[in-house]
């Protein structure tokens, strides 16, 4: 059969994940990137995370994931930033009432 919503012929695949809204589209990961909001001076420069194609798909997986309960793990070669993502989402990104982070080297 024929899918009644194509993707995208430019990119790939890994560009677009599909939003099941009305009768559905393929949007690219580019239209999940906040602003970002350093704030004051105190920041480290290690500390920021600048928003990216990378850092949207992480960031919805992630959100997925820990909605339905379910582990993850993620894979990819040295220094893309799998451990800064994940440690975002640990100290900022989750309710502080249900989860309490610990990390482990």
């Amino acid at each position: 059969g024929k899918l009644d919503c194509p993707l995208p012929p430019e990119g790939s695949v890994y560009d677009y994940f599909f939003e099941f809204k009305g009768r559905g589209r393929w949007a690219s990961w580019l239209e999940l990137v906040r602003d970002i909001q350093i704030g004051g001076g105190n920041k480290r420069i290690s500390d920021i995370i600048v928003p990216t194609m990378d850092t949207s798909r992480y960031t919805f997986w992630m959100d997925l994931a820990l909605h339905h309960n379910i582990p993850l793990h993620f894979l990819g070669p040295t220094g893309t930033g799998k451990s800064v993502y994940v440690k975002e989402k640990l100290m900022n990104g989750l309710a502080k009432e249900t989860f309490l982070p610990m990390f482990i080297t």
